[in-house]
């Protein structure tokens, strides 16, 4: 009878001892697959970043159609942005780790209004600039969040961590541009000094903010 009772309970054991001894292994894969998503992730958005830079250069030395490959780009930024805050964040349920999952959200939706605006002559571009500029403001603050997040980590580079502190200290001076969206300023000669300064976020959008991206893609798979 006590044999009988301890073979019909036997497979539920045997599958919690098989369950208890791969779980590391399921873990470990886990963390494989978000690395390499992170590494994807921080290329793609490189890549789109440095493609908004390239056709703005372009745009302004030719014109053509560039502007709007720019425009584009800038709200597919503030998405790739969001997807890789997501994946990147650490720590999900502590409260710093929602503030920068929160604000990622936030920035990568004012970055679309942004583009949406221009795109589709709503306003003109110094007002749809400065509409970006705060988009860029909010990324930026997940990006030092994240950024101050995994500073013990041994894995990643101190200089890794600097250059994103550093980018999104430039790109949260897009809050200076906060102004001038409130008061709908769509003539770059009618905005205050501040407002006009706000616009300094680009140097971390689009000059550190690409570089880093990078170079955590180049880390063993985004670690």
């Amino acid at each position: 009878m006590h044999w009988a009772r301890f073979t019909s309970c036997s497979p539920t054991y045997r599958q919690r001892w098989r369950r208890d001894r791969y779980a590391p292994d399921v873990g470990q894969r886990t963390e494989v697959q978000r690395r390499r998503t992170v590494s994807g992730l921080a290329l793609a958005t490189a890549v789109v970043d440095l493609l908004g830079v390239a056709s703005l250069i372009i745009f302004f030395a030719v014109g053509g159609p560039f502007g709007f490959i720019n425009d584009v780009a800038n709200g597919l930024l503030g998405l790739l942005s969001l997807t890789l805050a997501w994946h990147w964040v650490v720590g999900r349920r502590s409260g710093w780790s929602r503030v920068a999952l929160a604000a990622a959200a936030v920035g990568a939706l004012v970055m679309v209004v942004g583009s949406i605006l221009i795109i589709f002559d709503i306003t003109g571009w110094y007002l749809a600039g400065l509409v970006s500029s705060v988009g860029n403001a909010f990324l930026g603050v997940w990006l030092l969040v994240a950024n101050r997040l995994h500073r013990q980590a041994l894995e990643l580079p101190r200089g890794l961590i600097m250059l994103g502190i550093t980018a999104a200290t430039f790109m949260i001076i897009g809050w200076l541009a906060i102004p001038g969206v409130v008061a709908r300023l769509d003539d770059p000669q009618l905005a205050p000094w501040y407002v006009n300064a706000g616009l300094l976020n680009w140097i971390g959008t689009y000059l550190l903010y690409p570089v880093w991206c990078l170079w955590l893609s180049r880390r063993p798979g985004g670690q």
